[in-house]
């Protein structure tokens, strides 16, 4: 197969002024987000003084993405995505303008609770519209530079979200105020996308929503080109969910003093991964290098717990975070890549849903393995699991040894079996967008075959 680079991946996906929109818009939204999460938590604290309180608040702000991502899916297909992130940012805006003035007024906790959680199932479209638009607005050769913006977009602003909220805490502004201020970041992030201005995917007949809902489940379990890389990706998102408190438990039995340094060395190894990885992930070898990825991570996490605390566990760390953003670029091209236009911001919700889940079911697990083995024999059992699951993806499934078998079939034979549709891979943006435009009656074809 012949290689497609591009010689200024990211300057090229950024020449895109729908993407950059967009992406502008999507940070700005979740930097919002996690500073309204935060502000609510706080004033949830010093109203009760109670962390039960507390945790309940920011879990319910996280809970929605694993809950309604799939739903939101079926809502970015059936409409413009720029208009869908547009719509998600404009009502949290107005959400928190509710926000700040039940906080002025003192509303009860369990009212502050609700507001917050309902904001967050308003953000759970924001991600998969996001991710189904970057097909529409950037040539096939510059997704992995693409998706590698867009993840270290979605990284580097929940993890910002917190110094934001500190910076605005010691200019002496109030958690109405805070709010407030959240607001007007999302009223900014509508603005941007609303510009961007992209069609509505071109599709027939759209059946009820638990339909759509089925087709884009459907379209995950069925095409194994989406599911390998998206098992892949939800493996990488477990094992960094795991990581992340695993670190956390191991920074304590030395004494606490290295956490910062290992949090730090995660983010570091993240960003410059970021840097690098349009390279690493040519069209050539994109399709091995989820697997890859993963593998380097879980040898990471065993080297970890076999060394331990010192200079060389803040380079494995470092390792992991490099590892973890490489994967996760690599399995989200293979799936545009893989997925039709019509079904695309499902299956992206598919994938949010499982990934959130994933990175929860992580930081679940690592607390009682580590309470029963040690946070270093933790990491090497869960390595060791991840490895083992990681490579299970090569074992060939039913369908594709049917496939292969049916290519040993001589010709003749072939041509009494009834042909399958398969939808054509994706070789150029532009020459999708034609179909759609000029209504091309094998594309709209194609997407109802997909909706039924």
């Amino acid at each position: 197969m012949t290689t497609v680079t591009s010689p200024h991946g990211f300057r090229q996906a950024l020449r895109s002024r729908p993407f950059l929109l967009l992406l502008l818009a999507h940070g700005s939204g979740t930097v919002a987000q996690g500073v309204v999460t935060l502000a609510v938590g706080v004033a949830v604290h010093d109203r009760t003084g109670s962390g039960v309180w507390t945790s309940v608040t920011v879990a319910l702000a996280f809970a929605p993405y694993a809950l309604f991502s799939s739903l939101a899916g079926v809502l970015a297909d059936r409409n413009s995505r720029s208009t869908v992130l547009a719509i998600c940012c404009g009502v949290r805006a107005g959400l928190g303008v509710v926000v700040a003035a039940a906080l002025v007024v003192g509303a009860p906790i369990a009212v502050l609770v609700a507001l917050t959680a309902a904001m967050a199932v308003c953000a759970t479209p924001s991600y998969p519209a996001l991710a189904a638009a970057t097909r529409q607005c950037v040539p096939d050769a510059d997704l992995p530079a693409a998706n590698a913006l867009a993840t270290s977009v979605e990284n580097v602003t929940w993890t910002a979200a917190p110094g934001v909220f500190g910076a605005l805490t010691m200019a002496t502004i109030s958690p109405w105020g805070v709010v407030a201020c959240s607001a007007l970041l999302f009223s900014a992030a509508a603005a941007l996308a609303s510009v961007a201005r992209l069609p509505r995917p071109a599709r027939g007949d759209i059946p009820a929503w638990w339909r759509d809902l089925q087709g884009g489940v459907a379209a995950v379990v069925l095409n194994a080109s989406v599911r390998r890389p998206m098992m892949l990706a939800v493996l990488d998102n477990f094992l960094y969910g795991f990581l992340i408190v695993a670190v956390v438990l191991l920074a304590e039995e030395s004494g606490g003093g290295d956490l910062g340094r290992l949090n730090a060395a995660l983010a570091i190894g993240a960003l410059a991964a970021a840097a690098v990885v349009n390279q690493v992930t040519t069209r050539g070898c994109v399709r091995i290098m989820p697997l890859v990825m993963v593998l380097v991570f879980t040898g990471c996490l065993g080297l970890l717990g076999i060394a331990g605390v010192g200079q060389l566990a803040v380079i494995l760390v470092g390792g992991a975070g490099a590892a973890t953003l490489v994967a996760e670029v690599a399995a989200v091209t293979l799936v545009q890549r893989a997925a039709d236009d019509c079904t695309l911001a499902r299956v992206f919700g598919v994938y949010d849903q499982v990934n959130v889940g994933a990175i929860a079911a992580g930081s679940f697990v690592a607390g009682p393995l580590a309470a029963a083995l040690g946070a270093r024999g933790a990491l090497v059992v869960g390595a060791a699991a991840g490895t083992v699951l990681a490579l299970a993806a090569l074992v060939p499934t039913a369908g594709s040894r049917a496939a292969r078998a049916a290519s040993r079939v001589p010709t003749q034979e072939r041509r009494r079996v009834p042909a399958v549709a398969v939808h054509p891979p994706l070789t150029a943006i532009s020459v999708s967008t034609t179909r759609r435009d000029q209504g091309d009656p094998a594309w709209l074809e194609s997407c109802e075959r997909s909706d039924r």
